[in-house]
């Protein structure tokens, strides 16, 4: 006759691969490469703000001149115009 066999379980349990370690000097250039660009962009705005502020007082100093000619405030005129 034939003879049954029983039936057992089997559980497989995918286990991921292992994450990638993280060493010091990943770490390091991480963090330097952040630093980088804080830096870069600091240093671009700084500078478009210079740039805004001295056109403006140039600007300022210009209409002033002309509206005022009898004024008592004494010119320098150390701008290489």
């Amino acid at each position: 006759m034939l003879h049954l066999q029983p039936v057992t379980t089997t559980i497989v349990k995918v286990v991921p691969p292992p994450a990638q370690e993280v060493g010091v000097l990943d770490v390091l250039v991480g963090a330097l490469g952040l630093t980088g660009v804080i830096v870069i962009g600091s240093m671009l705005l700084g500078g478009l703000l210079g740039v805004a502020i001295i056109a403006f007082k140039r600007w300022q100093d210009r209409r002033h001149a002309d509206d005022d000619p009898g004024s008592s405030a004494t010119r320098l005129d150390l701008s290489s115009r």
